[in-house]
């Protein structure tokens, strides 16, 4: 088991999903309560327990908004994708689930002591284990079972022929312009091998007389993409551009998919949304 929490897991970091995942737990929260009224909540006589029980879900919301934004804001290393792993993203909801049940209690000491006792609180416990931890516990495993099976078997690169090759080598130089429009890097096609995001910047690597160098040049990736035409130059990923051709050959792991380039130890990761990439070496 401690083998399984040390391997590599998914860790969807999108805006847009830690906002969704926030209020829809407060709003499940607020929901379930009000219609469901456990912990001997149908007793309390309260004009103002809709209002309570809602402040529930409040709470949550705003739990979870503070450590997805703002504890992973304070500890960025230990939340960076490439080092995310089944344990850890159980430990995240145990922290997200944990954290939410100790500030309900305090919320429900101050608001409501009457009529609230300690098997109530032990009972409010047992429920955010049973109701929370263990069976997102259960889903991440099965997630990571069918992650594994998804991308432990990539297709391989063919080798190009000799032709193709050659005319890739030929091709139109690639012409890389910051966002000031002044800074530039040109480049061969055939010396390319990726460009990495980093935050304002991006760090182009190519090979120059069979040396390996890196350039840093402002502007995002987004940007850069949309100045190269060759086909077999892509994104990847939301922080990498690669040059397919460079590829020698394709591994995987619940993660998705990674390209390992030819010449170097360069291993850059495919994003699930870009996996059909990896059939195009084919």
């Amino acid at each position: 088991m401690l083998k399984v929490l040390q391997q590599p897991y998914p860790h969807n970091d999108s805006t847009r999903r830690k906002l969704f995942l926030s209020f829809a737990a407060g709003i499940f929260i607020s929901a379930f309560l009000l219609f469901f009224q456990p912990f001997d909540i149908a007793n309390w006589h309260d004009d103002a327990k809709v209002y309570i029980l809602m402040g529930f879900g409040i709470i949550t919301s705003d739990t979870m908004l503070f450590i997805y934004f703002g504890v992973q804001s304070l500890f960025p290393n230990y939340f960076k994708e490439e080092q995310w792993t089944v344990g850890r993203e159980i430990g995240m909801v145990a922290l997200n689930v944990l954290s939410i049940m100790t500030i309900n209690v305090l919320y429900t000491q101050y608001y409501i002591s009457n009529g609230f006792n300690m098997l109530n609180l032990v009972s409010m416990v047992i429920y955010t284990l049973v109701l929370g931890v263990f069976p997102a516990t259960g889903i991440i495993l099965i997630n990571y079972i069918f992650y594994l099976k998804q991308y432990s078997k990539p297709p391989q690169p063919s080798h190009l022929p000799e032709k193709h090759l050659e005319e890739v080598s030929t091709n139109n130089e690639i012409i890389l312009i910051a966002e000031n429009g002044k800074d530039s890097i040109m480049l061969k096609p055939d010396s390319f091998f990726y460009i990495e995001s980093s935050d304002n910047y991006s760090t182009v690597v190519f090979l120059n007389e069979n040396v390996f160098q890196k350039e840093l040049i402002r502007s995002s990736l987004t940007r850069l993409e949309n100045q190269i035409s060759q086909t077999q130059i892509v994104r990847c990923h939301r922080s990498f551009i690669v040059n397919l051709n460079k590829v020698d050959k394709v591994t995987g792991n619940a993660q998705g998919y990674k390209l390992h380039l030819n010449e170097s130890d360069f291993v850059i990761p495919v994003a699930r949304r870009y996996s059909e990439i990896v059939y195009e070496l084919k």
